[in-house]
């Protein structure tokens, strides 16, 4: 009797777990039509989110909150919903930036003793983004901290309206040793806090920034809708000139092979030079990636003319000034710091 409900049992979790991949499966991409996107971080007082609900965009990235005075103030369900309409009156998507691999002192969830004396799970401070704190993703307190409770930041983006999360730092892996343990945990983690979303709101959108090469693993792939990858052909150094051709191909690479599973690919590149931007749009246009381009401190949105303009000035005459020479990509300095700070623990 035993040995048969054991089969029965193991019979039931077998069929569930396949409704639940043939669901996944059948599930529509709440990110397909989109053809045009903008990421705004700060300065989203009232003037500000006028601009964004003005603009043509299909899709908007943001912060959940807003900081007036230095003063941390969540936006509410109505500056959100307000956000989701276009001007011709179609719907947007209205997605909430937030990071899952560095803690950040200004958030409400920062206790005021961190500050003097860090918990073991947080890390060193972010040089280029004051107040970013490297953390051990994979520490409970910090899960808990993301999703699992009214309290906790995922449960409250959804509660304040957004349609889905922008997922940032999903490639703090890298300083941890790069190895395929610490890629793991990051998949596993990301995989149980999707789940946990959709359970909550079963049409959210996940986008995913940077850390293409999680995507080799099928149930990781499976758990997101789309990846946002920064500086893929120009900029990985932070200087405006093109990226190694090595660098674009491996990411080109794996960022296709989740186009291929359905997922929608975003793309900013931080341009102003006219041909640039023109040869950016073709290239992405040809992969059917979806660009946008922006200052690199996310501080206001981009004219939505702003591409158009870049291919028509491009088109006049107003190419690309000479590169300076090339310096160590992003990629390889993160290696370095990393390796520098497993010989320094």
């Amino acid at each position: 009797m035993t040995s048969l409900l054991k089969t029965l049992a193991m019979g039931v979790a077998l069929c569930a777990a396949s409704l639940g991949t043939a669901s996944a499966q059948s599930r529509l991409n709440p990110f397909k039509d989109a053809k045009t996107w903008a990421f705004q971080l700060k300065n989203l007082d009232a003037a500000q989110q006028a601009k964004l609900a003005a603009s043509p965009y299909d899709v908007l990235v943001i912060d959940s909150e807003d900081y007036p005075g230095g003063v941390e103030r969540a936006l509410t369900r109505d500056e959100i919903e307000k956000l989701k309409k276009k001007p011709d009156g179609s719907r947007r998507l209205v997605i909430s930036y937030f990071s899952v691999g560095e803690a950040e002192s200004y958030r409400y969830y920062w206790k005021p003793e961190w500050t003097k004396k860090k918990p073991g799970w947080v890390g060193k401070e972010n040089k280029e983004w004051k107040e970013n704190f490297l953390v051990k993703y994979w520490e409970p307190t910090w899960q808990n901290i993301i999703f699992g409770s009214p309290q906790a930041f995922a449960d409250r983006v959804i509660a304040q309206g957004f349609d889905g999360f922008y997922i940032d730092r999903a490639d703090a892996y890298y300083y941890f040793g790069d190895n395929a343990d610490v890629r793991q945990k990051m998949r596993d983690f990301i995989i149980k806090l999707t789940d946990y979303m959709r359970r909550q709101k079963p049409d959210v959108a996940i986008l995913v920034q940077n850390a293409e090469e999680l995507l080799d693993n099928k149930a990781y792939v499976a758990a997101i809708d789309g990846i946002a990858k920064e500086d893929l052909l120009f900029g990985i150094t932070h200087r405006e000139e093109h990226n190694k051709a090595d660098d674009v191909s491996e990411s080109t690479t794996l960022l296709k092979s989740a186009q291929s599973a359905g997922k929608k690919i975003f793309v900013i590149e931080y341009l102003s030079r006219p041909g640039y931007i023109a040869e950016a749009k073709r290239r992405l246009d040809e992969l059917g990636f979806v660009m946008y381009t922006g200052p690199r401190g996310l501080g206001e949105m981009q004219d939505p003319n702003f591409i158009a303009n870049g291919i028509k000035a491009a088109a006049a005459g107003g190419g690309a000034a000479a590169e300076p020479a090339a310096k160590p990509t992003v990629v390889e300095k993160v290696k370095a710091k990393a390796k520098a700070l497993l010989k320094k623990n």
